[in-house]
């Protein structure tokens, strides 16, 4: 089966395709983009970054990339959000983003709503968190799992994740490599979680490309 080539939209610098990167997929900068020219002939992952959704006098070219996501979800388009990327699907439509009163940090098993044969990986095991900002699904998407905050959201053709699949240890030392992240995660055991992601790194890297296959066949 011949599959359409894949987009990922980088939002930040610091958060790039990870344990994704060896998929053939083309990495774009958000700030860079000329949206009118995205066509749906493509599918896209939305990335993460340390913004906010509503983060926009910051960070302008938010506000173009959410008025194209409200289009493109409407027309079908096939969108992956992660982490930042589900909060943007979330705002760009009658959703919210906005930044909670606690940190999500570490590994947590899901609770999950529905079943749905595109994310069985990630059942009956932990995924990695890292998240203050949090998001109210949109009116007429399908909440697939949570944990105490919304995790995996489904609405037309778009699949949105607030965990980290694509996470390595690199990318963890890179967002963990500044002074606010060592403040905000002060009382977090951040050693014993970078253990545990050391010890899971390549089960994770399995189930992240066997979850991104499944996508791209759904």
């Amino acid at each position: 089966m011949k599959y359409k080539e894949t987009i990922a939209i980088v939002n930040d610098p610091e958060v790039t395709l990870g344990s994704l990167e060896n998929n053939n997929i083309k990495s774009v900068n958000a700030w860079e983009i000329e949206w009118g020219s995205m066509s749906s002939s493509y599918d896209y992952i939305i990335l993460g970054g340390h913004m906010g959704a509503y983060d926009t006098d910051k960070h302008q070219y938010l506000l173009s990339e959410k008025e194209w996501l409200s289009r493109s979800v409407d027309n079908g388009t096939k969108i992956l959000g992660i982490c930042l990327g589900s909060q943007l699907v979330a705002d760009a439509l009658d959703g919210e983003a906005y930044l909670s009163d606690k940190i999500e940090f570490g590994f947590k098993k899901l609770n999950f709503i529905r079943n749905d044969e595109t994310f069985s990986d990630f059942r009956n095991t932990e995924v990695f968190t890292w998240h203050r900002d949090t998001f109210k699904i949109p009116s007429k998407a399908e909440l697939i799992a949570n944990t105490e905050f919304p995790q995996i959201y489904k609405i037309k053709n778009t699949v949105c994740i607030q965990f980290h699949p694509e996470v390595t240890v690199e990318l963890f030392d890179n967002w963990y490599d500044s002074e606010v992240s060592k403040k905000d995660l002060k009382n977090y055991d951040v050693e014993n979680t970078r253990n545990k992601l050391i010890n899971y790194e390549n089960l994770m890297n399995q189930k992240v490309n066997i979850f991104f296959k499944k996508w791209k066949e759904s």
